[in-house]
């Protein structure tokens, strides 16, 4: 019986997700696939590998993409809402003006990623890396960031009114015309606001 199962080409799975109401892709191989546009609501990609796939404006909200590989995806203008993207890996990827909101970025790595003028107002992003990620323009309003790290990240503009700052590290970050939350204060321009 395990003989005459075989991996499907990335062909066959876009093929699948196309035409049918397939949903559950855990571990599944989509690196480099062109899923421009795609409709994916709450499908299971928890630990895919969807490195350099080109995701542009797919809509992705409720999915399960827990671990998944996204180095170097492109999701500009993705709906990404209450998606689940706990320890994923998005160094590099271009998420300009995707819609993250309530989405879960808990430990997620986001190093050097773009994330300029996306909405991430409520999402959860304690201990998420955001070192040298540029969030120009980004709406954190309300986000939970408790313990992230934003060394070197270019926050000018940012909405970042009621977020949770506590603990979070802005080591070198560039908070030029940035919003920031009531009673916030910068300590020595280093690790930590309260």
């Amino acid at each position: 019986m395990a003989n005459e199962l075989r991996k499907l080409s990335r062909e066959e799975v876009l093929q699948i997700l196309r035409d049918t109401a397939v949903r559950a892709f855990v571990k599944a191989d989509l690196r480099n696939a062109d899923l421009r546009g795609m409709s994916l609501p709450y499908a299971n990609l928890a630990r895919s590998l969807l490195g350099r796939a080109d995701l542009t404006g797919a809509d992705l909200e409720g999915a399960d993409l827990a671990g998944a590989q996204l180095a170097g995806a492109v999701l500009i203008e993705a709906r990404l809402m209450g998606a689940n993207l706990a320890m994923a890996h998005l160094e590099e990827a271009d998420l300009t003006r995707a819609d993250l909101s309530a989405a879960n970025l808990r430990g997620a790595n986001l190093t050097e990623a773009i994330l300029e003028a996306a909405d991430l107002s409520t999402t959860d992003l304690v201990c998420a890396s955001l070192i040298g990620t540029r969030l120009v323009s980004a709406n954190l309003s309300g986000a939970d960031m408790l313990g992230a790290n934003l060394q070197e990240a270019d926050l000018e503009g940012a909405n970042l009114k009621g977020a949770n700052l506590e603990e979070v590290n802005l080591e070198g970050a560039n908070l030029r015309g940035a919003a920031m939350p009531d009673g916030f204060e910068l300590l020595d321009r280093g690790k930590q606001g309260g």
